[in-house]
Protein backbone atom coordinates (compact mmCIF):
# COMPACT_ATOMS: atom_id res chain seq x y z
CA UNK A 1 0.00 0.00 0.00
CA UNK A 2 1.64 3.50 -1.05
CA UNK A 3 2.46 5.75 2.24
CA UNK A 4 -0.06 8.58 0.98
CA UNK A 5 -2.90 5.77 1.54
CA UNK A 6 -1.39 4.59 4.89
CA UNK A 7 -1.32 8.12 6.91
CA UNK A 8 -4.23 9.70 5.20
CA UNK A 9 -7.70 8.29 5.08
CA UNK A 10 -10.96 9.88 4.11
CA UNK A 11 -12.52 9.49 7.82
CA UNK A 12 -11.14 12.20 8.76
CA UNK A 13 -7.84 10.24 10.47
CA UNK A 14 -4.00 11.16 9.72
CA UNK A 15 -0.98 8.96 10.78
CA UNK A 16 0.99 12.39 12.29
CA UNK A 17 4.15 10.94 13.49
CA UNK A 18 4.13 8.17 10.14
CA UNK A 19 4.17 11.57 7.91
CA UNK A 20 7.24 13.38 9.16
CA UNK A 21 10.61 12.61 7.95
CA UNK A 22 11.98 9.67 10.37
CA UNK A 23 14.75 11.58 11.98
CA UNK A 24 11.93 14.13 13.05
CA UNK A 25 9.71 11.46 13.90
CA UNK A 26 12.43 10.02 16.59
CA UNK A 27 13.47 13.71 17.77
CA UNK A 28 9.53 13.86 18.84
CA UNK A 29 9.57 11.11 20.39
CA UNK A 30 12.47 11.30 22.70
CA UNK A 31 10.88 14.21 24.01
CA UNK A 32 7.36 12.13 25.01
CA UNK A 33 6.68 9.91 27.88
CA UNK A 34 5.73 6.45 27.29
CA UNK A 35 1.97 5.25 28.58
CA UNK A 36 0.13 1.65 28.35
CA UNK A 37 -3.40 1.54 29.03
CA UNK A 38 -5.71 -1.99 29.44
CA UNK A 39 -9.02 -2.01 27.27
CA UNK A 40 -11.47 0.12 29.29
CA UNK A 41 -8.95 2.28 30.91
CA UNK A 42 -9.68 6.16 30.87
CA UNK A 43 -7.14 8.14 29.03
CA UNK A 44 -8.17 11.21 30.73
CA UNK A 45 -12.09 12.17 31.69
CA UNK A 46 -13.37 15.48 30.91
CA UNK A 47 -13.33 18.34 33.21
CA UNK A 48 -9.51 16.68 34.37
CA UNK A 49 -6.74 19.13 34.49
CA UNK A 50 -4.35 18.93 30.68
CA UNK A 51 -1.71 19.69 30.57
CA UNK A 52 -0.61 17.49 27.27
CA UNK A 53 -1.24 16.11 23.97
CA UNK A 54 -0.93 12.50 22.50
CA UNK A 55 0.05 10.41 20.03
CA UNK A 56 -1.79 7.14 19.72
CA UNK A 57 0.85 4.80 19.28
CA UNK A 58 -1.53 1.08 19.07
CA UNK A 59 -4.79 0.30 20.01
CA UNK A 60 -8.44 2.52 19.42
CA UNK A 61 -9.92 4.66 21.71
CA UNK A 62 -13.19 6.33 21.59
CA UNK A 63 -14.22 10.22 22.87
CA UNK A 64 -17.05 11.34 24.68
CA UNK A 65 -18.37 14.52 26.15
CA UNK A 66 -21.13 15.19 29.16
CA UNK A 67 -23.62 17.86 28.72
CA UNK A 68 -24.81 19.65 32.10
CA UNK A 69 -28.14 18.06 31.61
CA UNK A 70 -26.17 14.61 32.45
CA UNK A 71 -26.31 13.38 28.79
CA UNK A 72 -23.56 11.71 26.77
CA UNK A 73 -22.24 11.61 23.48
CA UNK A 74 -20.22 10.19 21.46
CA UNK A 75 -17.75 12.41 19.82
CA UNK A 76 -15.09 10.59 18.20
CA UNK A 77 -13.23 7.33 17.45
CA UNK A 78 -9.35 6.97 17.35
CA UNK A 79 -6.63 5.23 16.01
CA UNK A 80 -2.73 4.12 15.94
CA UNK A 81 -1.40 7.67 14.53
CA UNK A 82 -4.12 10.01 15.48
CA UNK A 83 -2.95 13.04 17.70
CA UNK A 84 -4.94 13.13 21.39
CA UNK A 85 -6.09 15.97 22.92
CA UNK A 86 -5.45 19.01 20.17
CA UNK A 87 -9.25 20.28 21.42
CA UNK A 88 -7.32 21.19 24.85
CA UNK A 89 -4.55 23.35 23.43
CA UNK A 90 -5.12 27.11 24.39
CA UNK A 91 -7.95 26.06 26.47
CA UNK A 92 -8.27 26.95 30.65
CA UNK A 93 -6.57 23.79 31.26
CA UNK A 94 -9.08 20.99 31.28
CA UNK A 95 -10.09 18.47 29.30
CA UNK A 96 -13.38 18.81 27.00
CA UNK A 97 -13.82 15.20 26.39
CA UNK A 98 -13.62 11.87 27.90
CA UNK A 99 -11.16 9.38 26.02
CA UNK A 100 -11.72 5.60 26.84
CA UNK A 101 -9.80 2.69 25.39
CA UNK A 102 -11.30 0.34 22.99
CA UNK A 103 -8.57 -2.14 22.78
CA UNK A 104 -5.21 -1.98 25.10
CA UNK A 105 -3.56 1.48 23.85
CA UNK A 106 0.00 2.80 24.06
CA UNK A 107 0.53 6.33 23.87
CA UNK A 108 3.39 8.88 24.01
CA UNK A 109 2.71 12.04 25.75
CA UNK A 110 4.23 15.65 25.17
CA UNK A 111 3.32 18.55 27.04
CA UNK A 112 1.79 21.53 25.73
CA UNK A 113 5.22 23.65 26.36
CA UNK A 114 7.26 21.09 24.65
CA UNK A 115 4.98 20.34 21.49
CA UNK A 116 5.08 23.99 21.17
CA UNK A 117 9.01 24.09 21.13
CA UNK A 118 8.78 21.31 18.73
CA UNK A 119 5.87 22.75 16.36
CA UNK A 120 8.06 25.52 16.58
CA UNK A 121 11.23 23.51 15.45
CA UNK A 122 9.98 21.16 13.12
CA UNK A 123 7.76 22.71 10.15
CA UNK A 124 7.36 19.41 8.79
CA UNK A 125 5.33 18.47 12.04
CA UNK A 126 3.44 21.55 12.57
CA UNK A 127 2.48 20.92 8.93
CA UNK A 128 1.13 17.39 9.85
CA UNK A 129 -1.04 18.83 12.59
CA UNK A 130 -2.42 21.38 10.63
CA UNK A 131 -3.21 18.87 7.97
CA UNK A 132 -4.54 16.08 10.62
CA UNK A 133 -6.65 18.71 12.26
CA UNK A 134 -7.60 19.84 8.68
CA UNK A 135 -9.04 16.20 7.78
CA UNK A 136 -10.61 16.06 11.44
CA UNK A 137 -12.46 19.18 10.76
CA UNK A 138 -13.95 18.28 7.51
CA UNK A 139 -14.97 15.30 8.66
CA UNK A 140 -17.16 16.49 11.01
CA UNK A 141 -18.31 19.33 8.48
CA UNK A 142 -19.31 16.58 6.44
CA UNK A 143 -20.86 14.72 8.99
CA UNK A 144 -23.09 18.01 10.16
CA UNK A 145 -24.24 17.97 6.84
CA UNK A 146 -25.08 14.54 6.68
CA UNK A 147 -27.05 14.88 9.63
CA UNK A 148 -28.72 17.65 8.27
CA UNK A 149 -29.44 16.47 4.79
CA UNK A 150 -30.30 12.81 5.18
CA UNK A 151 -33.01 10.45 6.46
CA UNK A 152 -31.86 8.52 9.22
CA UNK A 153 -31.65 4.99 7.75
CA UNK A 154 -29.32 6.86 5.44
CA UNK A 155 -27.28 8.30 8.35
CA UNK A 156 -27.05 5.42 10.12
CA UNK A 157 -25.94 3.10 7.16
CA UNK A 158 -23.08 5.44 6.65
CA UNK A 159 -22.01 5.82 9.67
CA UNK A 160 -21.65 2.34 10.22
CA UNK A 161 -19.71 1.90 6.80
CA UNK A 162 -17.73 4.20 7.90
CA UNK A 163 -16.99 3.34 10.92
CA UNK A 164 -16.43 -0.41 9.60
CA UNK A 165 -13.54 0.85 7.13
CA UNK A 166 -11.49 2.05 10.20
CA UNK A 167 -12.46 -0.85 13.14
CA UNK A 168 -13.75 -3.11 11.27
CA UNK A 169 -12.85 -6.86 12.70
CA UNK A 170 -13.06 -9.27 9.79
CA UNK A 171 -14.97 -12.37 10.86
CA UNK A 172 -16.57 -15.44 9.04
CA UNK A 173 -20.07 -13.80 9.45
CA UNK A 174 -19.19 -10.40 7.95
CA UNK A 175 -17.24 -6.92 9.94
CA UNK A 176 -17.83 -6.84 13.40
CA UNK A 177 -17.90 -3.10 15.34
CA UNK A 178 -18.01 -2.77 18.53
CA UNK A 179 -21.20 -0.40 18.51
CA UNK A 180 -25.18 -0.77 19.49
CA UNK A 181 -28.39 1.26 18.99
CA UNK A 182 -31.81 0.18 19.29
CA UNK A 183 -32.62 2.17 16.14
CA UNK A 184 -30.69 -0.68 13.92
CA UNK A 185 -33.75 -3.16 14.77
CA UNK A 186 -34.82 -2.02 11.12
CA UNK A 187 -31.49 -3.10 9.74
CA UNK A 188 -31.80 -6.37 11.45
CA UNK A 189 -35.07 -7.31 10.37
CA UNK A 190 -33.66 -6.52 6.66
CA UNK A 191 -30.86 -9.18 7.55
CA UNK A 192 -28.17 -6.57 6.66
CA UNK A 193 -26.53 -7.03 10.59
CA UNK A 194 -26.80 -9.08 13.45
CA UNK A 195 -25.94 -8.32 16.93
CA UNK A 196 -24.65 -9.75 19.99
CA UNK A 197 -23.79 -8.46 23.46
CA UNK A 198 -20.77 -6.55 22.60
CA UNK A 199 -20.48 -6.93 19.02
CA UNK A 200 -22.58 -5.67 15.78
CA UNK A 201 -21.88 -7.87 12.43
CA UNK A 202 -22.00 -6.36 8.68
CA UNK A 203 -23.85 -9.49 7.03
CA UNK A 204 -25.14 -7.23 3.90
CA UNK A 205 -22.49 -4.47 3.08
CA UNK A 206 -24.56 -3.95 -0.57
CA UNK A 207 -27.48 -3.45 1.21
CA UNK A 208 -26.39 -0.76 3.69
CA UNK A 209 -24.14 1.01 0.75
CA UNK A 210 -27.64 1.38 -1.27
CA UNK A 211 -29.68 2.34 1.75
CA UNK A 212 -26.77 5.09 2.64
CA UNK A 213 -26.73 5.71 -1.60
CA UNK A 214 -23.54 5.38 -1.89
CA UNK A 215 -24.27 2.66 -4.95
Amino acid sequence: MPLKDRIVRADGHLDVLGSIPPIYRSTVLEQCERLDFAKGALIWTQGQPAGYVAFLISGKAMSSYQSLNGKTGTTGFWCAGDLLGAADLGSLSTRQQTVRCLDACVIRTLSFERFDELVRRFPELAAAVIRALSLRLRWVAQLAVTLETQSAPERICGLLLALSERFGVPSDDGVMRQFANATLQDLRKRGLIASGPHSLVITGREGLERLARYA
